[in-house]
């Protein structure tokens, strides 16, 4: 994948449309849901072709009912009327299971592709390092949820579309070619006949409105590009509000929030005014396109009929399998719509995958080893654009140890602890740390997950939790007593806690976890210098073995570190 690839997206030929089809879909059919998911397929299609068979045999029972009204046959009329409702019947049965199965495969499609794309956008972090990204994948959340769906959607409907197309095509060609019979004319003293004109008039008249309606609609796919992303965007404001509704309401900024909302709603709907418009001359052209082609059997077989060649049921057969063939062939013009937003979405799938490929590329500094617990030589912090923050960064911390890193807002304190862990990608120097020691970080505002508070608490332990007991014990120590009854309750806890709770809570957390190395970046801010000296003595009495990286301005905290790091003195 290349950014050259990406941007030639919206003028792509359709045999670059199957390609970048086949790149998404690939990695589900070579997995080993591979045999039954091809079990499945192969059910679906099976269905589908039964299904072109029925419309087949359906289309013959046009000619034998017409005839048998045209000939008062009122015996074989009741006989045909009984035909007909077996057919109906066995119809209807197979597009049920059809569906059925097609729905089944979706879900397992979408299942494993969804669990395949979360492991690409969690492994290496790269939900993370695509912000130091020049061309940044918007709203991957959107793209993960809605298009990785809409594209097994779009691509089992076009691709069993088009085959069930083919396999019209091929059936009811025969019975035109069979039925109409040739074309025979006088031109400047030449006999001419032309065979199975009627198909080559289909032929000629569906590539005609193909063009066209491929000329009208090629903006479209842009458009449909560009409504998933201001769709998007619009919802991502919503939820920002949402989470961050207390401080709007503090400053009073519902002005300014309720006129971004709006801008960015008015680029939805402009885009969905241009979508409109596009779209109708699509339909403008479309329903012309079909209403015209009801007459075109009629008027070819008008002369056979009247000439008494052929029958009624002959003229109804002849109509229903030129609708048939008609159809068939204009299979691009009646799912254009669908194609436009496929491309679309593979479009966003497509920068996606890119994305979290371009930043597997963004190293950071690869951890050594070594038998001190962590240990800093002569390491080098920039920003991405090349410019040093701080450099000559060294030191060494072993079991119980503890250092404090101070410094003016901005000289890159915070930035030191992502480079630790691997998170910055712009350093040099080297990092060594013991092998099979366990990390934690606390921020200054700690990161709580929606859930059960205990699974908040315990974060990021998945199994083994700790009993009710414990946890509780734990609480009361970090002065949380009036949390114990909330333990099974879900919330979003990050906007029900005060900020001083949360830090409260992320101590619990590193009570909980027992890491061995514990990073803290401001992680007191929001607590008085009573309850932070309760949560340091807490860490140094439980886990004394524990090593300690502060980040942090208070002087307070500066006696209970072992080191000092002073970020004034290494600036570049």
């Amino acid at each position: 994948m290349n950014h050259k690839h990406q941007q030639s997206t919206f003028n792509r030929n359709p045999i670059i449309w199957a390609k970048d089809a086949w790149f998404l879909a690939k990695p589900y059919w070579k997995s080993p849901d591979r045999p039954k998911a091809m079990g499945l397929l192969s059910i679906v299609i099976t269905l589908n072709l039964l299904m072109v068979a029925m419309s087949v045999a359906i289309n013959k029972w046009y000619s034998k009912f017409y005839d048998a009204l045209q000939n008062l046959d009122k015996q074989a009329f009741y006989k045909l009327l009984l035909i007909f409702c077996i057919l109906a019947f066995t119809n209807i049965l197979i597009s049920v299971l059809a569906y059925y199965f097609r729905k089944i495969l979706e879900i397992r499609w979408r299942r494993w592709l969804t669990a395949y794309y979360l492991d690409k956008w969690f492994n290496s972090k790269a939900y993370y390092k695509t912000r130091f990204l020049s061309v940044i994948s918007d709203n991957p959340d959107q793209r993960i949820s809605d298009d990785i769906n809409s594209f097994i959607v779009l691509v089992l409907t076009l691709t069993l579309g088009l085959m069930n197309s083919v396999v019209t095509l091929g059936s009811f060609v025969v019975i035109l070619w069979t039925i109409v019979g040739p074309l025979k004319f006088t031109l400047w003293g030449h006999h001419i006949v032309i065979h199975g004109y009627i198909v080559w008039a289909t032929l000629l008249y569906a590539i005609a409105g193909t063009y066209i309606t491929f000329k009208i609609g090629k903006p479209l796919i842009k458009l449909d590009y560009q409504q998933q992303k201001y769709e998007a965007d619009f919802r991502f404001g919503l939820v920002r509000v949402r989470e961050h509704s207390e401080n709007i309401a503090f400053y009073n900024g519902e002005p300014q929030e309720k006129a971004e909302l709006s801008s960015r709603f008015t680029n939805v709907v402009n885009n969905f005014v241009s979508i409109i418009y596009r779209q109708l001359k699509i339909d403008i052209f479309g329903v012309g396109y079909a209403q015209i082609a009801i007459l075109v059997p009629f008027l070819v077989a008008a002369p056979r009929y009247f000439a008494k060649i052929i029958k009624l049921g002959d003229v109804m057969q002849i109509s229903n399998a030129f609708g048939h063939v008609q159809g068939a062939l204009s299979y691009f013009i009646e799912a254009y719509s669908s194609l436009s937003g496929w491309r679309a979405v593979m479009d966003r799938l497509y920068g996606f995958l890119m994305s979290i490929e371009d930043a597997d590329k963004l190293d950071g500094l690869q951890i050594k080893t070594d038998n001190n617990y962590l240990h800093l030589n002569q390491v080098a912090i920039n920003l991405p654009n090349g410019n040093c923050l701080a450099k000559n960064i060294g030191f060494k911390l072993n079991s119980g140890d503890s250092i404090l890193i101070k410094g003016k807002s901005g000289s890159g304190k915070t930035t030191l602890l992502r480079t630790i862990a691997g998170l910055w990608n712009f350093a040099q120097g080297d990092i060594y740390q013991k092998d099979n020691l366990s990390s934690i970080f606390i921020t200054q505002k700690p990161y709580l997950p929606i859930s059960t508070l205990r699974s908040a608490i315990c974060y990021p332990l998945i199994d083994n939790l700790p009993d009710d007991a414990k946890i509780k014990e734990i609480l009361a120590k970090c002065s949380l007593s009036n949390l114990d009854s909330w333990l099974d309750n879900s919330a979003d806890w990050g906007n029900i806690l005060s900020i001083g709770e949360q830090q409260r809570v992320a101590f619990c957390r590193i009570l909980i976890n027992k890491p061995d190395i514990i990073y803290l970046d401001e992680a007191t801010s929001a607590l008085d210098e009573e309850t932070e000296e309760l949560m340091y003595n807490l860490i140094k009495s439980e886990l004394p073995n524990s090593v300690i990286v502060s980040v942090g301005h208070r002087s307070t905290i500066a006696k209970w570190h072992t080191q000092v790091l002073n970020f004034n003195e290494l600036a570049a």
